[in-house]
């Protein structure tokens, strides 16, 4: 047997017309073993199949990567883009062990034969899951023990270099052993708005995709064990636990230009079409109306595009509960997180996570496991299999609905924590070395200024917004930075932009006095919970909750905030604020406003001594022209890091007695005569966690009660 370990490879003589040529000889199978790296050829590659009984070893891929080796193809043009020939790559990625739970695929090779076995034309082939004996892409690493020893010593071959084809199955639950492995065909579906096939695009077990367009798939039951050479068994067998099914994508690597369509304001489902990884901003920025980029990266190099009308900019990822054990989507625990580039090249971007999950004041996912629904994952760039999808700009063009995947996209980047598809090393500092970028330092590019919000919704699910300030964004929407969300609830919070209610991420100029106008519905009487988190680099005052009716800043920033709305609409009533102070193009009629309050405030000293003389029971009768601003001025925080609940009262009302109830309608707190203290704190230290009632009165009558939610650990 025949092979090269590689460390890197930058150029291959030319050798049958092709850049890259790997075949068998007479006797022996040749392949090229990449390890722990990338190969890079500049043109085309083509590939030999070694599956000639005549010689040894037959079936071994003529390329395999392993422990995340990446292949990625220069920027060639024409013929020389286009890989050819019988022969296979094999690369490995995880999806969910879940029987019950979708990924989001899209294959990084197509298959490279016929049904009738005559090779394809040159280019990129079909993804295609068939049973075996016919053409299929997916296959699952195998252990083989009884081989006989290589004549040049190289021993039994093992799952390193030996898979198994990948049965379906038209049942709705797939399952694993060792050497085994069976995927529910009934789930495979390609979505395209505007295909032949009314959207959906029925893969299963006899249909076929072309590069380019995503599928989504459903995970195993089962254990498989086999070590596939890297230390990561298949399948564990346990939901959640970060490694998931192992998948052998083997047949011939795509490479070019990918194209797939995507229609005004509808969805299509697509992904990272390649065997490396891609950079999903440059994918975005130059598939959006997102501006022309002439950046100059850390080796000097300068990359430059115009963006195209194409998409909004932003992109989908599906996220879902691994507990949740069902077939019926209304039973779901799931979503689509939402990432956008924030108009940026060499950056992070923003991602916020799916609406089903709730979160504490740090962010951290309350309740359920740590599974594809986790909020910290980052997305900047996709791993190989990666799918995701993708929504048309409701101003293309007519014609200009086509986006557009290229070699520049393609970049070596391991993976950490960027994807559903993640393994449990820690991150590092690394390069990203790309064929069209670079990057010198992946975990430390330049931040901008942001914060996410998450609002608790009735206790049962959260939504997370994002909020970037960019000198580059406008107070209206900016493609491939404001991003809509994958549909909302009859429960919900968003950002309007432009008179649309349906934004998850705003990217906002910098403007102290802006105004941030949320959408907020409520089916029925609802309670929703504020909280501002995840700040960074930012240099204002504060980051307020404002209620346009009460006129009550809220201070997010530091406590979380309940609001408790009756059923209806409030399109423009909460806005987030940066600061207490008036906005700067204060209108004439407000500033005369402001003048006779002031002028009110200024009470003679006649007026101040009738006060002091007034008796309670005068008080008493008065306590109906409190305005209702009084009470909402109170705030109510739950301090779990400090075990206190903590109840502040800036205008210096008396509370008479608060009161601490469980959820059965017990007390279990209780104070009275406490005086007009600018904050009152009683230790929750003792108390189960749970939700709570909180209610207090004042000396005036005034009564507000509260749920909170105390964590003792």
């Amino acid at each position: 047997m025949k092979y090269l370990l590689l460390v890197m490879l930058t150029a291959l003589s030319v050798t049958a017309n092709a850049q890259l040529f790997v075949a068998p000889t007479t006797t022996d199978a040749s392949f090229i073993y990449v390890n722990d790296t990338y190969i890079y050829v500049d043109k085309d590659v083509e590939l030999e199949t070694n599956s000639v009984t005549s010689i040894n070893n037959v079936n071994i891929p003529s390329i395999l990567l392993r422990n995340q080796a990446q292949l990625l193809q220069g920027t060639a043009t024409g013929s020389d883009e286009l890989n050819k020939g019988s022969g296979i790559i094999s690369l490995y990625q995880e999806g969910t062990t879940n029987q019950y739970d979708y990924n989001l695929w899209a294959s990084p090779v197509g298959v490279p034969v016929n049904n009738d076995g005559t090779t394809r034309a040159p280019g990129n082939g079909i993804f295609a899951f068939r049973d075996p004996g016919t053409t299929s892409a997916v296959s699952v690493p195998q252990r083989v023990f009884f081989v006989p020893a290589d004549p040049d010593g190289a021993g039994p071959l093992d799952a390193e270099t030996n898979s198994n084809p990948a049965l379906n199955t038209p049942g709705l639950n797939g399952s694993t052993f060792p050497n085994f492995l069976s995927i529910s065909s009934f789930w495979i579906y390609g979505y395209e708005a505007g295909n032949a096939t009314a959207d959906f695009i029925p893969v299963q077990d006899t249909g076929t995709l072309p590069a380019g367009l995503g599928f989504t798939m459903k995970g195993v039951s089962g254990t498989d064990l086999t070590d596939a050479g890297d230390g990561i068994p298949n399948n564990l067998g346990v939901a959640g636990d970060g490694l998931g099914q192992r998948i052998d994508f083997r047949g011939r690597p795509n490479s070019g230009t990918i194209t797939a369509t995507v229609l005004p304001d509808t969805q299509t489902i697509t992904g990272n079409p390649y065997p490396s990884a891609l950079d999903l901003n440059y994918f975005l920025l130059l598939n959006s109306n997102s501006g022309t980029f002439n950046t100059t990266l850390p080796n000097g190099e300068t990359v430059s595009f115009t963006g195209s009308d194409i998409t909004d900019g932003t992109a989908y990822f599906w996220e879902s509960d691994p507990t949740a054990q069902t077939h019926f989507i209304e039973e779901y625990q799931a979503g689509y997180g939402v990432y956008s580039p924030m108009g940026l090249l060499a950056s992070d971007g923003m991602y916020v996570a799916a609406q089903y999950f709730m979160y504490d004041e740090a962010g951290n996912q309350i309740g359920g496991p740590i599974g594809n629904g986790d909020a910290t994952l980052e997305r900047r760039f996709s791993p190989i299999g990666q799918g995701f999808m993708v929504i048309g700009s409701d101003t293309q063009a007519p014609g200009n609905d086509t986006f557009t995947f290229t070699n520049d996209m393609r970049i070596f980047v391991k993976e950490g924590n960027n994807s559903d598809f993640r393994n449990n090393e820690e991150d590092e500092p690394v390069e990203a070395m790309g064929v069209g970028t670079y990057y010198e330092d992946i975990t430390n590019f330049t931040s901008f200024s942001q914060f996410k919000i998450g609002v608790n919704i009735n206790d049962t699910y959260g939504r997370e917004l994002g909020v970037g300030i960019l000198d580059h964004a406008t107070r209206g929407y900016d493609p491939a930075m404001d991003a809509k969300g994958a549909g909302t609830q009859s429960n919900d919070v968003t950002f309007s932009i432009n008179e649309k209610d349906e934004y998850v991420i705003n990217a906002v100029p910098n403007d102290e006095y802006q105004a941030l106008t949320l959408s907020i519905k409520a089916a029925t009487t609802s309670e929703f919970q504020f909280r501002a988190r995840e700040i960074k680099n930012f240099n204002y005052e504060g980051v307020y909750l404002f209620d346009t009716t009460t006129e009550i800043y809220h201070d997010i920033q530091n406590e979380s905030v309940i609001i408790l709305l009756p059923a209806g609409e409030y399109p423009k009533r909460f806005e987030i604020r940066f600061t207490r102070e008036i906005e700067e193009g204060t209108s004439e009629e407000e500033e005369e406003e402001e003048e006779e309050t002031t002028e009110e405030e200024e009470t003679t000293e006649e007026e101040t001594e009738w006060e002091e003389d007034t008796t309670w029971e005068e008080e008493e009768s008065l306590s109906v022209t409190i305005p209702e601003s009084i009470l909402e001025s109170y705030s109510i925080f739950q301090n779990n890091n400090a075990g206190q609940l903590e109840i502040r009262n800036p205008n210096g009302i008396e509370i008479t007695n608060v009161m601490l109830y469980d959820m059965t309608g017990k007390e279990v707190l209780a104070g009275e005569d406490l005086g007009n203290k600018d904050i009152y704190t009683f230790s929750t230290r003792n108390l189960s966690t749970g939700v709570y009632v909180v209610s207090f009165m004042t000396e005036v009558g005034l009564k507000k009660s509260r749920k909170i939610s105390i964590t003792n650990r």
